[in-house]
């Protein structure tokens, strides 16, 4: 299921900072949300575009200050990962990794998505990590 609130419909653009929050459950079959916010400084638009092996979740544009997100049930295969565009801009980041939860009790509760690139803090060692950086 997928939802975009932005109050202006779903064909505007998404906006270059974003912040993805994953709300993880560490029980495999249990539902995982993954929320991408618009929080860019420039308030640009920003292009979110993730997928698995078998959900295309199309690409979505979302303006700032909003949100996309989706849930899904996980298993020990699940994989998630996002593009994002804004301007010419572009990069790539995994968003989720079902063997990371099931092995390690590694997560990612957020993603956030500035200037330079997407930063996240792993939810049981609150340690802050840069995942990507735009091209």
């Amino acid at each position: 299921m997928t939802t975009i609130r932005n109050g202006l419909g779903l064909g505007l653009a998404a906006v270059v900072f974003a912040t993805v929050l994953i709300q993880v459950s560490t029980t495999a079959g249990d539902y995982v949300t993954i929320r991408v916010n618009n929080k860019l400084s420039s308030k640009k638009t920003l292009i979110v575009h993730c997928q698995s092996g078998d959900d295309d979740l199309h690409a979505h544009a979302v303006v700032a200050d909003f949100y996309f997100d989706w849930s899904f049930g996980w298993r020990r295969a699940t994989r998630f990962w996002c593009r994002l565009a804004f301007q010419d801009k572009r990069l790539g980041f995994t968003a989720f990794n079902g063997d990371d939860v099931y092995n390690y009790n590694v997560f990612v509760a957020d993603f956030d998505v500035y200037d330079d690139g997407v930063y996240g803090t792993q939810v049981v060692s609150q340690q802050r990590l840069h995942f990507a950086k735009w091209h």
